[in-house]
């Protein structure tokens, strides 16, 4: 029957479910030793990009090579957004603490706040970019936060979409075993528009050539 051949929306739309599935279980497992959560962020998003946008390569090779290759590159990185993020958690605390207490904490509050969210800017930017992108770190980590403030309102549409997806992990958990990856690949659309206006003209046409071959 048609409607469940190969090529037909059905199977293609039951491919992609499983592939999201695979794909945050993936990099579920890889957060597993925390310090390895910005590698993993990074092959998702190169797995995303590649596999579940354009069809492009096998979804476990494609990862299994980026979370490779990148090892290196991230780990320190991550390490550096990790204790960054650490210090806003201690700040998080104290104005918990204090807030039950009754004493006022509107400065705190409103540092923790503004830090949280120029925090996870930052590496919505960070690491797709890694992925993306051959650089040094220092630089990766420069351009993550200028593409966050240059591109403001595309910044504010994925703090919103990341709002959505962790409200919705909260409150049924086992989604976990499928959003991630699915926050993968809807980043992907917003931050491509961003990373084509920072190449060359030739590195579109080669990415372009890339991803027709792929969908033909």
């Amino acid at each position: 029957m048609r409607l469940f051949s190969y090529d037909s929306g059905v199977m293609k739309s039951l491919s992609k479910f499983t592939d999201c599935i695979s794909l945050s279980l993936l990099f579920l497992i890889s957060c597993i030793p925390v310090f390895t959560i910005g590698t993993a962020a990074t092959a998702t998003y190169h797995t995303a990009y590649k596999v579940l946008r354009h069809d492009r390569g096998y979804l476990f090779r494609e990862y299994v090579t980026a979370f490779r290759d990148n090892f290196k590159q991230t780990t320190p990185v991550w390490l550096l957004a990790l204790a960054l993020g650490a210090l806003l958690g201690v700040d998080g605390f104290i104005v918990g603490y204090y807030a039950q207490k009754g004493s006022i904490t509107s400065a705190l509050g409103i540092v923790f706040i503004v830090g949280l969210i120029v925090w996870f800017s930052w590496i919505s930017y960070l690491f797709p970019y890694m992925a993306r992108f051959e650089n040094t770190k220092r630089q990766s980590m420069k351009n993550a936060i200028l593409f966050a403030m240059v591109h403001f309102p595309m910044t504010i549409l994925m703090l919103l979409l990341a709002a959505v997806v962790g409200l919705l992990m909260y409150f049924m958990p086992y989604l976990a075993a499928m959003l991630p990856a699915f926050y993968s690949w809807v980043t992907c659309f917003i931050l491509e528009s961003v990373f084509r206006k920072y190449m060359t003209e030739e590195q579109r046409q080669d990415e372009d050539e890339r991803n027709r071959k792929s969908h033909d």
